[in-house]
């Protein structure tokens, strides 16, 4: 790149010549190339001037008589506009990358190559008590656990680790590593006791399953052996074969529990279309005499059922409920013991609920009586058999009708579950409209 234009060389030049011919037309030749000198630094000063006022605010456009410097000006403002526009990308890019990270509901931080942290969205001070003071500091030092601090240094080449959470007890807590640039790594850190119970419940479901179903197969099995036994009289085959009903029946009910549990957990809500109002009292009425051979004499069941509203919903799931609420209060209630079933409304809707003077239960079981198979260890109770599935069939079918199944117990003195439906979930019997 030139400094000077041959315009202005030659400019220059003239101004030279000139100069030259004034001094010795006048005899003065110093002062006349000192004049000339002078001018021609006036004129440079005036650019001068122009390119610091420029320079200033070097996105303008620069204009300057010397086109050394409008040149050299040019070049800079291209460069500076090229890194303007990466910058603003960049800015984007990470503006994006935060209102990203800032929807995530899992704690997300940026860490350098040695685990010190840069930045973090908001799902960090919750779930791992980050503050702004902790920015730079390295991530296993807050943790502190051996799985998490390997994870960071790049020890393992596992990228995730699992442990427990130091800041609250009984919760587990996931990191994955995830790198993301060079020097730079995204950990994800997200609370998984809520899946880790799931995974346990479902091992557990699995396990149960099997060992109901264990059960009533050995002696189906043990029957049928005896049973193909040549020497066996025709008496003890019938008087054997009569035997399998008990087992088969077992097998039988626990499978229809489980079909319809998952029919009502898969099953989409259903739609007002589907909705009958079912006649509590008739419904209540049904069940009791369904159970009555369950009951026998050693129960007394009093309906008290001052309330006409009746409920929208699904006949068939809310008789299957109500059943297995009175199945309940029958096994967990000792031979006379008594089971109170009540259907009242207000102005506020209506409560059906059943009560009984049996065992009670302790309050750290009330939780997990609705999950399927949980059973409380009652020796007098488990003689009377069940599929360990009632509760939560009920719970799921409440939850369909927008209810949910409330439970309180005493030990020694009996159990109350009951249930509530809004107003808009009920109707007035055809008499009373």
């Amino acid at each position: 790149m030139d400094l000077y234009s041959r315009k202005e060389l030659l400019g220059a030049g003239a101004l030279v010549l000139a100069a030259l011919a004034i001094g010795l037309a006048f005899g003065g030749l110093g002062w006349a190339l000192f004049a000339a000198a002078a001018a021609g630094l006036v004129y440079q000063h005036r650019d001068l001037r122009r390119f610091v006022r420029w320079a200033k605010k070097p996105l303008r456009r620069p204009k300057f008589a010397n086109a050394g410097l409008e040149q050299a000006s040019r070049s800079l403002r291209r460069s500076l506009k090229q890194a303007r526009r990466r910058t603003h990308e960049a800015l984007q890019q990470t503006s994006h990358f935060r209102g990203v990270t800032a929807a995530l509901p899992d704690a997300a931080i940026l860490v350098d190559g040695e685990g010190n942290i840069e930045s973090f969205n908001g799902a960090s001070v919750a779930l791992l008590h980050l503050k702004r003071k902790d920015t730079g500091k390295h991530l296993g030092t807050l943790l502190r656990h051996p799985d998490a601090i390997r994870l960071l240094n790049q020890e393992t080449p596992d990228p995730t680790a699992e442990f427990s959470s130091p800041f609250i007890e009984g919760q587990r807590l996931e990191l994955r590593r995830v790198p993301v640039a060079k020097d730079q790594d995204l950990i994800l850190a997200r609370d998984v006791t809520h899946l880790n119970r799931l995974l346990s419940m479902r091992q557990d479901f699995v396990a149960n399953v099997s060992h109901e179903l264990r059960t009533p197969l050995t002696i189906i099995v043990g029957y049928l052996e005896a049973i193909d036994d040549d020497e066996l009289d025709a008496d003890t085959r019938r008087r054997l074969v009569g035997k399998l009903a008990s087992p088969t029946h077992r097998m039988q009910a626990l499978v229809d529990d489980l079909l319809m549990l998952t029919r009502l957990e898969s099953s989409p809500a259903p739609e007002p279309g589907d909705l009958t109002a079912v006649d509590v009292r008739l419904l209540v009425g049904s069940v009791v005499d369904d159970l009555a051979g369950m009951a026998g004499k050693g129960h007394q069941i009093e309906q008290r059922i001052p309330c006409g509203l009746r409920v929208l919903g699904i006949e068939k799931e809310l008789h299957s409920a109500c059943t297995n609420l009175v199945t309940n209060a029958i096994k967990y209630s000792p031979q006379g013991g008594r089971i109170n079933i009540s259907w009242t409304g207000g102005d506020n809707g209506a409560m059906l609920e059943v009560s009984d003077e049996g065992v009670g239960i302790a309050p750290e079981h009330l939780s997990r009586l609705t999950e399927r198979f949980y059973r409380v260890d009652f020796a007098s109770a488990r003689v009377r058999g069940g599929t360990g599935l009632g509760l939560a069939i009920v719970k799921h079918v409440l939850k369909r009708h927008n209810s949910q199944l409330q439970i309180e117990s005493e030990v020694g003195k009996g159990s109350r579950f009951y249930c509530r439906f809004q107003a808009d979930q009920l109707q007035a019997p055809p008499s009373a409209a």
